[in-house]
């Protein structure tokens, strides 16, 4: 026995009752070819080590971007470092006093707005624990030093190249400056910087 089409079926759900009606032949060939062109499309960019429509996999595009984000960043020489110089003017050094007292950075909380050290280190005197130059603070302050709760913000992180140097070159016009009972040196800050 065949069954008639475009009638009302027997069975129902919770009251409702199923009309059987056949879909239309177009809309059928447009699902075929949504199938076709997915499995083609897998195979040819995800499967095929060599694409047969033209543009490379996805694994050698990033491979290929890759190498020009590598190339289109300055690098110093091999063995010879790049020369990081802290900024004078004063507008660089009050984004930077900005950045270090903004509310989306928190250098302040640990170092004070003064930058007399608090939970972090004063940062005012000539003792200090990881280095002494421009160059030496803007690779911490990238980098941070996670162990003793300073996050990194540099590289992309939170800050900019060009603002991680301004906060640095505005601790370093800041020291020496004698903020009010300042942070204590600390018997593991014996780098004397001058």
């Amino acid at each position: 026995m065949t069954a008639k089409r475009d009638e009302l079926l027997a069975h129902d759900a919770d009251g409702i009752r199923e009309f059987d009606n056949a879909l239309p032949r177009w809309w059928l060939y447009g699902f075929y070819f949504t199938i076709g062109f997915a499995i083609v499309y897998f195979a040819n960019y995800h499967i095929l080590s060599t694409p047969v429509f033209g543009r490379a996999t996805l694994t050698a595009e990033y491979a290929d971007d890759v190498k020009r984000a590598a190339a289109s960043q300055p690098r110093p020489a091999p063995g010879a470092s790049m020369a990081v110089v802290a900024l004078t003017d004063a507008h660089g050094l009050e984004e930077g006093k900005e950045i270090f007292e903004g509310p989306t950075n928190v250098c302040f909380s640990c170092h004070r707005a003064d930058l007399g050290g608090l939970v972090g280190p004063n940062l005012t005197d000539a003792y200090w624990l990881h280095g002494c130059t421009a160059a030496e603070l803007v690779a911490n302050v990238k980098t941070g030093f996670p162990a003793k709760g300073m996050l990194p913000f540099g590289t992309g992180q939170k800050l900019t190249d060009e603002q991680v140097l301004q906060v640095v070159s505005y601790v370093l016009s800041k020291r020496g400056s004698n903020p009010a009972n300042p942070k204590p040196i600390e018997t593991e800050r014996d780098q004397l910087c001058k």
